[in-house]
């Protein structure tokens, strides 16, 4: 079975970097509760249904895409469901996923006020939750502040456990900067790192995508990253 669902181990992730994401390349910061859950909902020795929210760059995708690769190397039947490039589709999507041990559905939010999926997900959730199996649901806002219209679906997403995720600090982004960099093999001085995260760009998505732009310029032009190097290609003087 491959709709959306990933299931034992083969899980399609377009998600553009080199690295996998998984829980090797996660920095917790203040998300050390949620993590080590979510870890144990993976491993198969956990049960729960967790919703996970907070600002973009905090680092709720990685974790669902994390579970969802360990999960599967644990012989778990996972289903992971990117609800932003899916909301348009049919909403048969949501069926027989109760057969899966763990479901992961990002960017819940999307399909808030729209009942042709919220009545179908209601469901599910019900099955779910009756089966003892896991659901993790990822959205940028509250269950009390998401704007779904059954009262019913919105008061479950509260029922069991909620994390507000938090942003990294500028110091844990640059440990992250330099982890993924050194999954890729390609070297980040620690320098180049202090100086992204302070004077470029703060937000962890951006400084991501600049990292990919960086590894990519000092390969076409066999030179290695330093500041001034950084500064040339930004157009800084």
């Amino acid at each position: 079975m491959n709709r959306i669902a990933s299931v034992r181990g083969q899980i399609p992730l377009a998600i553009g970097q080199k690295e996998r994401l998984d829980f090797n390349l996660f920095l917790p910061g203040e998300n050390s509760e949620a993590c080590q859950k979510i870890k144990r909902i993976a491993a198969g020795t956990d049960r729960a249904n967790i919703y996970l929210w907070g600002p973009p760059g905090s680092g709720k995708t990685h974790l669902l895409q994390a579970a969802c690769k360990s999960a599967g190397e644990n012989n778990c039947n996972v289903a992971y469901i990117p609800l932003a490039q899916h909301v348009d589709l049919d909403t048969q999507l949501l069926e027989g996923l109760d057969t899966m041990d763990l479901i992961c559905m990002d960017d819940i939010d999307r399909i808030a006020g729209r009942l042709e999926w919220e009545q179908p997900l209601l469901h599910l959730y019900n099955r779910m939750r009756d089966k003892g199996c896991s659901i993790l649901m990822v959205a940028h806002t509250s269950p009390q502040a998401i704007g779904f219209e059954l009262k019913d679906l919105k008061s479950r997403m509260a029922w069991d456990l909620v994390y507000h995720l938090k942003p990294l600090d500028d110091y844990d982004k640059m440990n992250l900067l330099r982890l993924r960099a050194n999954a890729r093999a390609f070297e980040l001085p620690k320098e180049v790192a202090e100086y992204l995260v302070k004077r470029v760009r703060r937000d962890l998505p951006s400084l991501i995508t600049l990292l990919d732009e960086l590894e990519r310029a000092t390969l076409a032009e066999q030179r290695k990253l330093t500041i001034p190097f950084v500064k040339s290609m930004l157009n800084e003087k």
